[in-house]
């Protein structure tokens, strides 16, 4: 007689057919299935003495309350004796309420157990189609191998039979070849004509390229030639302009219509003070302002105008502001760096 354990797995008897993999599954579903059927009923007998005590509990209430009715004109102990059940009786609410949020609590468990249950129970299908599918594409495969032998057999016998028919084209390939090598004698007598007349092509070409070439040549130092006359103009207006500086007199405001402008910043805010030819006073003015105003004196006085830019000691400008503005005022508007930028303008034309 056999003293092992009942195997209590299902479809025991096919999956000896398979790997080890699926009875190990199948048997820790099992346990995991019993587990979960222990504890729903723990849990039911559990539920069950919660409802005596609840039952008991509301008969000690009813005798408290009876007990209370019939007590009412008794004396100071017996009112103690009520206040005392009165306080047994809310701790054996408390103690109901209690119990009925733990068996809310133990149903919404046995709920969650018995949808892992049906999960883990759907994985368990899945797993076991999954098995046949892969038996079913292991027999396609069976299928297709003998299929392909008898293919590779069939294309044997192909082979044969265009070997035979290579040996026979063998020789037509042979005759083709004698039938060719009596064309490739009429072929050398040709190319020996080609090539005369491609070496008389060959010499006029050559010619022909070397006549380009001294064209390409003659025009490229033609080109070199107009570039050169170009770069030594430029040179010579640069070289005139130095010269020009050098000999010309230095920027005065002797003879010319001076207006002075004195820029500052003062509590972040730019401040530009301006003060016309005659005039003997500063007005504070805008930056447009003083645009039109240098703009139409320079028109007036006809490049005669020089432009005095102040920049107070604590202006509170940084350097980089001072210069800029001062360098603008000086290119649009004052006289002497009027032809400079004239000249400059003549040159890159």
């Amino acid at each position: 007689m056999d003293n092992s354990f009942v195997d209590l797995r299902l479809n025991h008897h096919a999956a000896q057919a398979e790997e080890g993999f699926w009875p190990a599954f199948t048997d820790i579903m099992t346990v995991i299935l019993m587990i979960f059927m222990l504890a729903m009923v723990v849990l039911l007998i559990r539920n069950m003495e919660l409802l005596d005590q609840l039952r008991s509990t509301m008969a000690a209430e009813q005798e408290a309350m009876e007990l209370v009715k019939t007590a009412g004109e008794e004396n100071q102990t017996l009112e103690e004796r009520l206040l005392s059940r009165e306080y047994e009786l809310s701790m054996m609410r408390m103690q109901l309420m209690r119990a009925e949020e733990q068996q809310e609590q133990q149903e919404a468990a046995i709920a969650s157990q018995l949808h892992q249950i049906s999960s883990l129970s759907l994985e368990r299908d899945n797993l076991e189609s999954n098995v046949t599918r892969l038996t079913h594409d292991k027999d396609d495969l069976n299928v297709q191998v003998s299929r392909l032998t008898h293919d590779k057999d069939s294309l044997n016998v192909q082979v044969t039979r265009l070997t035979t028919d290579t040996n026979r084209l063998q020789v037509l390939i042979d005759n083709a070849t004698r039938s060719v090598e009596n064309l490739s004698e009429d072929v050398n007598r040709l190319t020996k004509r080609h090539t005369l007349a491609l070496g008389e092509l060959k010499s006029l070409r050559t010619s022909y390229r070397a006549q380009s070439e001294e064209l390409a040549v003659a025009q490229a130092q033609n080109m070199d030639s107009d570039q050169t006359l170009a770069d030594l103009k430029i040179d010579f207006q640069a070289l005139k302009i130095k010269y020009d500086k050098l000999v010309r007199p230095a920027r005065t405001s002797r003879g010319k219509f001076v207006v002075v402008v004195r820029f500052a910043k003062i509590k972040g805010q730019l401040v530009i003070d301006y003060k016309a030819p005659g005039s003997e006073v500063f007005n504070t003015v805008s930056r447009k302002q003083l645009d039109q105003s240098l703009t139409r004196l320079k028109a007036q006085e006809s490049n005669q105008l020089y432009v005095k830019v102040i920049i107070p000691k604590n202006s509170g400008l940084s350097y980089n502001e001072a210069w800029t503005f001062t360098n603008q005022m000086h290119r649009k508007y004052d006289y002497y760096f009027q032809e400079d930028a004239k000249k400059e303008r003549m040159i890159n034309e």
